[in-house]
């Protein structure tokens, strides 16, 4: 996911990167992180990074919806 951060980043190479599914995968790995970072600090520490990277990369997001199907 950082890789792709920066490759959006840079306005050259954000072409190859279509935005709505970077958005998608994205969200989904935070969420997975975030149901993870109870017992992993190093999964507390990698979300947080990866919030930031989205608010930077894209404002602040809209509620999030669940993506897994067992996520409330």
């Amino acid at each position: 996911m950082l890789v792709l951060s920066a490759t959006w980043h840079t306005p050259y190479l954000r072409t190859l990167i279509d935005q709505e599914r970077f958005e998608f995968l994205l969200g989904r790995t935070i969420i997975f992180l975030r149901k993870l970072s109870p017992i992993s600090p190093t999964c507390k520490l990698d979300c947080s990074i990866l919030e930031k990277i989205r608010r930077v990369l894209f404002g602040t997001p809209p509620a999030e919806k669940p993506v897994y199907s067992e996520a409330n």
